[in-house]
């Protein structure tokens, strides 16, 4: 696993962030049969999806329906994914608070849900695709839906800004069937 730390100023626009950039340029190059269920304004992925329907992705809707649409209009077959969510509920009531995102499992935290998002994107990636996480945690896809860490790209900001945590994950098995009883 490969873990570097780096220090660029903060930007709302995360794939702007200039070490941010570099890191999607050897992963996701031009983009083809990568998915963003978060895109914002400057996803490189080929099939974006963003709530705010003044962003230029392709698809308006809440990333748990973006799922299903992309498993029928892909196959179910993507090259890798751009996980880059609200990091936070002050986030969320920024970014998203006029768009309708709400919690699907009960809870007041919106941010919740991003767990079922999950679940539902992991099956979508090739076996040796990629799935690129953003956050404040390194916590990714993980083992559980099938992935492994190749690569932490600590980038920090200075002052009171928390450092941005991206997480780059390699799929080597299908999603492991958890035993809950």
């Amino acid at each position: 696993m490969i873990i570097n730390r780096v220090w660029a100023m903060p930007n709302k626009w995360t794939f702007q962030i200039k070490p941010i950039a570099e890191l999607l340029s050897r992963y996701v190059g031009d983009g083809k049969g990568w998915i963003d269920p978060f895109a914002g304004m400057y996803s490189p992925a080929e099939h974006t999806n963003d709530l705010n329907p003044e962003s230029p992705a392709v698809s308006h809707t809440d990333a748990f329906d973006y799922a299903d649409f992309i498993k029928v209009f892909t196959g179910g077959n993507c090259d890798g994914c751009l996980f880059d969510p609200p990091y936070s509920l002050v986030q969320v009531s920024r970014s998203y608070k006029d768009f309708g995102l709400k919690s699907r499992i009960g809870s007041s935290d919106p941010t919740a849900s991003f767990k079922e998002v999950k679940d539902k994107i992991a099956p979508l990636i090739k076996p040796c695709g990629y799935v690129i996480s953003f956050g404040w945690n390194s916590n990714g896809f993980g083992k559980t839906r099938g992935f492994e860490i190749k690569e932490i790209l600590l980038v920090a900001h200075g002052g009171g800004h928390n450092d941005t945590i991206c997480t780059v994950e390699r799929k080597v098995a299908e999603q492991l069937k958890l035993n809950t009883q």
